[in-house]
């Protein structure tokens, strides 16, 4: 299994709420000289134009999609095709995840079901924010829940700007073009998920009471010879099915806990993508 599958099978590895709330952001200019400020603000602009221009930026804003996508799309490894969305219905979900050491981030995950086009595709629009900043991107989704292509807005030359992913039977799994890889769960087949009901519960999260049936999946990583446990509380009624979940690895501290915090209707695109 290569380094893009092992970082997918576990979908919730702890590092990576942590990852994306720090890595990604990006140090301002500052200083008291304005004239300085206004020449390095100019060359910032020209540097981000050329980005844009020689494909630089749409490289970047298809790894991060690529690192976003599974914890955004399959929330805590729940496949997002297990109980359908409504069109321009969405959730919003709160995440936390403890590191080995004890220390957490928090972090807050938007997914809605924006349009569904003629051939079957699909808009989404997916959403990442910690500490303040704000990641967003519109995806066509295929049949098979694979991208094809994201929008997006570049702050640096203040426009909207696209990326496309190349089908995945024809990309190298490894390559930049490649869709992202889908969590190891989502070769569940929706009809199986009774076989791994342990008990019904009711659930109080967002503001709503839900009568969820609380299910357990584990899978088993070969090659590290670690244990990853699901543990899912999906009521079918629900948007989405799923209104909290659980994950937690073998012999170790870690762990990610997830909340469903509201529900909303009526998106719409804010990137012109139809």
């Amino acid at each position: 299994m290569g380094i893009r599958n092992r970082i997918v099978a576990v979908v919730f590895a702890v590092a990576a709420p942590a990852l994306l709330a720090s890595c990604f952001s990006v140090p301002g200019v500052g200083g008291f000289n304005p004239l300085g400020d206004l020449k390095a603000s100019a060359e910032a602009r020209a540097s981000a134009e050329v980005s844009s221009a020689v494909g630089v930026t749409g490289m970047t804003r298809k790894m991060m999609f690529n690192v976003m996508y599974a914890q955004i799309f399959f929330i805590g490894g729940f496949g997002a095709d297990y109980y359908d969305l409504e069109e321009t219905q969405g959730t919003v979900w709160r995440m936390q995840s403890t590191n080995e050491d004890g220390s957490f981030s928090s972090v807050e995950a938007e997914r809605a079901f924006l349009k569904a086009m003629p051939n079957g595709d699909r808009w989404w629009y997916l959403s990442w924010r910690a500490d303040g900043e704000d990641w967003e991107f519109e995806a066509l989704m295929d049949k098979a829940q694979m991208a094809r292509k994201i929008r997006y807005y570049n702050a640096d030359v203040k426009r909207v700007e696209e990326a496309k992913f190349e089908e995945a039977a024809k990309a190298e799994p490894d390559s930049e073009t490649a869709p992202p890889e889908e969590a190891q769960s989502a070769a569940l087949d929706p009809d199986d998920l009774p076989k791994y009901v342990k008990a019904k519960e009711t659930i109080k999260v967002g503001g709503a009471t839900y009568r969820a049936e609380r299910i357990e999946w584990t899978f088993y990583d070969e090659e590290e010879k670690t244990t990853y446990r699901y543990t899912w509380w999906v009521d079918p009624a629900a948007p989405g099915g799923l209104v909290k979940f659980e994950w937690t690895k073998s012999g170790s501290k870690e762990s990610v806990k997830g909340e469903l915090v509201s529900v909303k209707k009526g998106y719409t695109t804010k990137f012109k993508s139809y």
